[in-house]
């Protein structure tokens, strides 16, 4: 019983740092304007008043001088660290109700590979076949780094299984593990900058996933320039020759963990979400060439509604209060389905900000993938909730659940805009194949 407490106190500052620290100090958002009374940025302002209580912040971002100080960032990789090593690692197991189905290896993989890579490469990305990208990388929060895909106990949900993570994760194969990785690979085994192990985002197996939990769309900016500073520097990665997949997913931590304790954030949210997606597209244009953009909405929120249609677990009961405390805790519970809405209209901005012209062209295009947009536990074709798609806490997702992901987002790529699958599937009861006449991945210029 001792032991498990700790644990949960472990659990309770680890996730408390982690909104003071957003994301080992990230500076996303800059100041704009001169200095307002009673406002306080990262320079400036009551530490004490910062941490009790809420304040206007410059920049929007519920945070304090302690995110700029080096030390506290060390001091949190370090107890991260800690933490991992005592936990080991829990991504490579293998059974489970929330694990899935491992396929035979008499079973062959479902779709046709051969003639599906381009005997040289293209040169536009509105006529890339799936063994024509060579290198994936990812920006988004937890949902992202697999937190928790593997976890038994909720002690184990700070444990980034990145290998397992549904749209950059490359543990195993198709067969013991479906990600999208691990389907590309069947058409082009060279493909790299997948994660490949238990990770967090300083780690080697992390690779090109640079995403981080309690992310946030303001996070982004930041993040996108530590992914491009991260590539450049690998000497694998023929920056103006190899063709680049970028998987981008957030927004649900803006709603699940931040809008509640900002200062009238229901009144511009919307607004900074949109402004700092654009600033992040705009910038990923401007310095990454020949990439395609995967731009994905957040399913938490929906997941999380579908939930409360049934008796959740007492794991999740506990833990979700503190891990999304803007729906669950009981100070700001009362406006979550405010927070629905708001989280809705960001969905419809995400789709709208991938349109703008602007964001295609044949170096480089955005596509909206809509397949979480409408997600639900209650995804089988008996209407039945299934619950083993979620982690213990049933905020993040298990390792079935990112193999479901997977398969929708696969899916996604091979269907037309405008007709795209926007809920999900049981994991491979629809599984989408390139042919001879439809053989490209399909963006705004092809469909």
């Amino acid at each position: 019983m001792r032991s498990r407490n700790s644990a949960v106190l472990l659990l309770a500052v680890c996730t408390t740092l982690h909104h003071y620290t957003t994301f080992l100090g990230s500076a996303s958002a800059t100041l704009t304007g001169p200095p307002v009374r009673n406002r306080i940025s990262r320079e400036r302002g009551n530490i004490l008043k910062n941490i009790t209580g809420t304040q206007e912040y410059e920049n929007h971002i519920v945070t304090s001088r302690l995110d700029a100080s080096e030390p506290v960032r060390m001091m949190y990789r370090g107890i991260r660290e800690v933490y991992n090593r005592l936990l080991g690692p829990t991504g490579m197991r293998d059974e489970g109700v929330s694990l899935q189905a491992r396929v035979p290896p008499n079973v062959p993989f479902p779709c046709d590979v051969r003639g599906y890579r381009s005997s040289t490469p293209p040169t536009s990305v509105h006529r890339l076949r799936p063994g024509d990208f060579d290198v994936v990388a990812a920006l988004g929060d937890s949902l992202t780094s697999a937190t928790g895909a593997n976890s038994r106990q909720f002690w184990e949900l700070l444990i980034d299984n990145r290998g397992l993570s549904w749209c950059i994760g490359g543990q195993g194969t198709w067969r013991t593990h479906l990600t999208l990785p691990n389907i590309l690979k069947e058409f082009n085994p060279r493909l790299f900058g997948y994660s490949f192990a238990d990770s967090y985002n300083v780690h080697l197996p992390s690779q090109f996933n640079v995403a981080e939990i309690i992310a946030t769309t303001s996070d982004m900016p930041y993040n996108a320039a530590s992914l491009v500073e991260r590539m450049k520097a690998d000497p694998r990665v023929n920056w103006h020759k190899h063709w680049k997949l970028l998987t981008l997913m957030i927004g649900g931590n803006d709603f699940c963990s931040d809008v509640c304790y900002q200062t009238n954030a229901t009144e511009w949210i919307n607004r900074d979400q949109e402004k700092y997606l654009l600033t992040t597209l705009y910038y990923l244009k401007k310095v990454m060439p020949r990439t395609l953009v995967n731009l994905v909405p957040s399913p938490l929120i929906n997941l999380s509604f579908s939930i409360d249609k049934v008796q959740a677990p007492l794991t999740c009961q506990f833990v979700r209060p503190i891990e999304c405390s803007c729906l669950y805790g009981p100070k700001y519970s009362g406006n979550r389905n405010l927070y629905r809405q708001l989280e809705r209209r960001f969905v419809k901005i995400m789709e709208r900000v991938s349109h703008r012209p602007e964001f295609h062209s044949d170096d480089f295009t955005v596509v909206y993938q809509p397949f979480y947009r409408d997600a639900s536990i209650f995804h089988r074709r008996d209407g039945k909730p299934d619950l083993s798609i979620m982690a213990i806490d049933c905020v993040h997702l298990s390792q079935k659940g990112h193999a479901v992901s997977a398969n929708g987002l696969w899916n996604n790529m091979l269907e037309p805009t405008r007709h795209k699958t926007t809920v999900l599937k049981q994991l491979f009861e629809e599984f989408r194949c390139p042919t001879p006449e439809n053989p490209y991945i399909k963006t705004y210029y092809n469909s």
